[in-house]
């Protein structure tokens, strides 16, 4: 009898903190899955007619329940008969700097990539740069979301010195 008056006395308790578990795993949406350009629309280089994507979760360093949980996110793009695949760690961000010339001046390209949320939104950001008298430089960002009818948003802005500042924005559907 003690026993069971144990087992109805943490029910509440284990309760609490799955719901909270809960909302927490579900606070950032899922991408995972097949999506294809609606309205389907001849893609330029830039857009892809479909994607493919694979979206885990990855412990976190230290077991911490303070920080967010790392994720990966794989994606296949589909470009008429060619895919480019990649495949980011969500909160991690890299690049290449570049080397030194004799003179002590820099010598090559540098850039950055990474990919985050900000809040229900996953943000997808490089930027390059060649050194040099050009000085030619790239940036792009990619903001992933989904609308209320659950449809995949993605809001792609570049900025270069070459062309300019561009925004498009492309819709994607679950087939």
């Amino acid at each position: 009898m003690r026993c069971r008056h144990r087992i109805q006395g943490t029910g509440p308790v284990a309760l609490i903190v799955l719901a909270t578990v809960t909302s927490f795993a579900q606070d950032k949406p899922d991408f995972s899955g097949r999506w294809i350009l609606d309205p389907p629309r001849e893609s330029g280089p830039d857009i892809a007619s479909a994607l493919t994507v694979r979206q885990a979760r990855v412990r976190t360093p230290g077991g911490s329940d303070r920080m967010e949980p790392l994720q990966d996110i794989a994606v296949d793009r589909q470009f008429g008969s060619v895919t480019r695949s990649e495949t980011h760690l969500i909160g991690v961000s890299g690049g290449f700097v570049p080397g030194i010339s004799v003179d002590g001046s820099p010598n090559g390209p540098k850039g950055h990539h990474g990919v985050t949320w900000e809040g229900h939104s996953l943000v997808f950001e490089s930027d390059y740069t060649e050194q040099g008298p050009e000085g030619v430089w790239a940036e792009r960002r990619e903001v992933w979301s989904l609308d209320a009818e659950r449809r995949l948003r993605v809001v792609i802005t570049t900025r270069s010195s070459a062309e300019g500042s561009k925004a498009l924005t492309r819709v994607y559907r679950r087939p």
